[in-house]
């Protein structure tokens, strides 16, 4: 027994230098074929430079000397490393999951950096550019396109190892968490690129219109950047979808990853981000139009719609992702119910998006509180509060409410369901959380509002029962006391219910509901088992 732990011991440290030294070498030999291309296409295409030229002759040496170290390292290395590769252990290590998804990341930087590049001077040039101005002549073309077919090659290279490895898709932990980690940041990273490309791709658009009615510019403005939407819209794109399949891939080969709690992050945070991408330039917009119409607005129409065209290119792409994510989502817990994990990543969901609408409408009732007081106390209401009071309220009403009637639907249910969502930590941590912030809010302003009447009755004439201030201070007592006074009671209506039925949160009394979470409990203990066995097997081939 003890022989096996040292062996283990001895394989972790082992794993650990050979996959740390192949991942730098493997570095520093991309760096070096990246900037011996560079050298080589400007000596070769250029000719400007020649062997008796210093820099040329210091960069050669320079990368080429990085390639002479590198290469032979990263080879030894990842020899020894595919060499215990038809050891489980090995297989299936930390160290080795980390290398392959590590390096695969790097080579989807050289792939995608270098493509982008690569492709927006190819748009350029199509929507007229002159050679002249770009980089893609006479070197940029062959450095680009020879890095991004190394990035590629080495993508496909660590994805067949990964494949080879037989393990894709029902890792044993933790490279489990190494392989979902890595396609959650990657699909986002994606998703970010893709809608930063589009949004530029439709401001350029609506920018074009709006030169066209309004102004009289240089017509061909919009080439350079449209040409890096393109692109961007392209990679990302592309990324978003491989990564996707990828995961579908494991879905494919272990049903239980449908519902893993990864996979629930990524979709929940791709609905958010489409949410705050549609809804927050369109709070912009609205905040723009109230104040047009009470005759605060910056200029004429043309100036409007001049400053508009970033928030109104950002609407749809939202939009897009925003239903994309949700039906996705909807599909999935459909087809592959919830776990407990991924239920407790739905609560988080939903309570963040409820304490972010509750904030919201806070600050929105306060702002047009202010602007009313302001209009009946001097006759004249301050436009930028109003328009602010408005967009948020607009924004922040429709989002508190419908997540939190969702949330209260389920935890108003008198069965195992309405049990588990009432005793949640989320839940708790949201309801107890907006009872103190209104709890600390009421402290200070009554407290303000209590000191100023207590003055005016002493006589001091700087404190006017009827000053601005006082009103400002007892609207927000008001606001601050109904929503602490709604959520207390939310909190007392939890714990009126029966404690047997708080007990009797493992069983489910509706049929169908009884018979998911069944389904669901069973996937999960095969999984498990799974899992038990290939860890067993691996601890008797140490044997």
């Amino acid at each position: 027994m003890q022989n096996n732990i040292k062996t283990s011991r001895l394989a972790a440290v082992r794993r650990l230098y050979v996959y740390w030294v192949a991942f730098v070498s493997q570095i520093a030999m991309l760096i070096g074929i990246n900037e011996l291309v560079g050298v080589i296409g400007r000596a070769w295409l250029e000719r400007e430079a020649a062997m008796g030229d210093v820099f040329f002759r210091t960069a050669a040496a320079g990368s080429i000397s990085v390639l002479v170290v590198a290469t032979p390292i990263f080879l030894v290395h990842w020899g020894v490393a595919q060499h215990f590769r038809n050891e489980s252990s090995e297989r299936s290590s930390l160290w080795r999951k980390l290398f392959l998804y590590a390096s695969t990341a790097a080579a989807l930087i050289i792939l995608l950096s270098n493509s982008g590049r690569l492709l927006s001077e190819i748009c350029w040039l199509a929507f007229g550019g002159t050679v002249a101005a770009t980089e893609i002549w006479p070197v940029g073309w062959l450095q680009w396109s020879f890095m991004a077919a190394i990035g590629a090659g080495l993508v496909y290279q660590w994805h067949t190892v990964l494949n080879a490895d037989g393990d894709f898709g029902k890792e044993a932990r933790p490279a489990y968490w190494v392989r979902q980690l890595f396609l959650c940041i990657a699909g986002l990273i994606g998703l970010g690129i893709a809608i930063w490309g589009a949004h530029a791709g439709l401001q350029i658009g609506l920018q074009i219109v709006v030169d066209r009615i309004f102004w009289a510019s240089d017509s061909n403005w919009w080439q350079r950047p449209l040409s890096g939407g393109v692109s961007q819209v392209l990679i990302g794109s592309w990324l978003t979808h491989a990564i996707w399949r990828q995961w579908q891939d494991a879905v494919e080969l272990n049903p239980a990853e449908g519902r893993s709690v990864m996979r629930r992050i990524y979709l929940y945070l791709s609905v958010l981000i489409g949410a705050i991408t549609a809804l927050t330039p369109a709070a912009l917009l609205l905040r723009e139009g109230v104040l047009m119409v009470i005759g605060e607005g910056a200029g004429s129409l043309a100036v409007l719609l001049d400053r508009m065209t970033g928030p109104v290119s950002f609407i749809p792409v939202g939009a897009v992702i925003w239903s994309w994510s949700w039906t996705t989502l909807r599909k999935e817990t459909d087809t592959y119910g919830d776990s407990k994990e991924s239920a407790t990543v739905r609560r988080v969901y939903t309570y963040l998006v409820t304490a972010t609408g509750l904030a919201l409408l806070w600050v929105g009732a306060v702002e047009l509180l202010h602007a009313l007081i302001d209009a009946a106390l001097v006759g004249d209401v301050w436009r930028e509060p109003l328009a602010n009071g408005i967009a948020l309220l607009a924004v922040g009403v429709p989002t508190w409410t419908i997540f939190w009637r969702r949330a209260q639907s389920i935890a108003e249910r008198n069965d195992a369901t309405g049990a588990v969502e009432r005793n949640s930590w989320p839940r708790r941590l949201y309801l107890y959380g907006v009872a103190l912030v209104g709890a600390l809010v009421l402290l200070f302003t009554l407290a303000q509002v209590v000191y100023r009447i207590l003055l005016a009755v002493m006589g001091e004439s700087d404190a006017m029962l009827s000053s601005g201030e006082l009103a400002y201070r007892l609207a927000d007592s008001v606001v601050a006391g109904l929503l602490w006074a709604l959520h207390l009671f939310a909190l007392r209506a939890d714990g009126r219910f029966d404690r047997p039925a708080e007990a009797a949160v493992g069983m489910v009394q509706n049929p169908d509901e009884r018979r998911a979470a069944l389904e669901a409990h069973i996937a999960w203990l095969e999984a498990e088992l799974a899992a038990a066995r290939a860890e067993l097997a691996k601890l008797e081939s140490r044997s």
